[in-house]
C-alpha cells in the first residue's frame, strides 16, 4: 500500500497542497500563493514542510486539454517536475491527469456549503485532494 503521499496543483501563481498519510484518507494542506512563475517559493514552502512530514511520493497534477493533448501548462508543469526533482532527488514524481479536477473541487465545497466567492482561498488544495483521489483509485487503494 503507497502512503505518505503529497499532491501537488500547480499553477502560474499557487499550489495547492494535499497529503494522504495513510494511502486511504486525504488531508487539505494549503492553497500557497506565490508571485507568478517564481516556483523557488512554492520550493522553499515544500522544503519545510518536508521537514515535518514524511513523503515518499509527489502526485503531481497533469493539466491537459479536454482532448488529452498537452496544453501550455503541461509544459510549466514538466519544468516544475524537474524543480522537485532537483530538490528532493530520493522522492520520485508521478502524474496524474487533473482534467476538471477544479471543477470537482469547486463542487464538492459548494455541497459543503461554501459558495463560489468564497473558494478562492481552498480551491487548490481542495483539487490537490481530487487529483490525490484520483490517483489512489486508479492504483486501487481507494472505492
Amino acid at each position: 500500500m503507497k502512503k505518505n503521499l503529497l499532491a501537488l496543483d500547480l499553477g502560474k501563481g499557487s499550489l495547492g497542497i494535499a497529503i494522504s498519510r495513510s494511502g486511504m484518507f486525504i488531508t487539505p494542506i494549503t492553497n500557497l500563493r506565490f508571485h507568478a512563475m517564481r516556483f523557488e517559493e512554492a520550493i522553499d514552502y515544500l522544503k519545510e514542510l518536508l521537514q515535518r512530514e514524511k513523503v515518499e511520493t509527489f502526485v503531481l497534477g497533469l493539466p491537459l486539454f479536454p482532448s488529452g493533448d498537452p496544453c501550455e501548462m503541461t509544459e510549466v508543469v514538466h519544468d516544475f517536475a524537474k524543480l522537485l526533482e532537483a530538490n528532493f532527488p530520493s522522492v520520485p514524481i508521478v502524474y496524474q491527469d487533473e482534467r476538471y479536477s477544479t471543477l470537482e473541487a469547486s463542487s464538492l465545497l459548494h455541497e459543503q456549503g461554501k459558495r463560489s466567492k468564497k473558494q478562492h482561498k481552498e480551491i487548490d488544495a481542495a483539487a490537490a485532494c481530487v487529483i490525490l483521489e484520483r490517483y489512489l483509485r486508479s492504483i486501487s487503494q481507494m472505492d
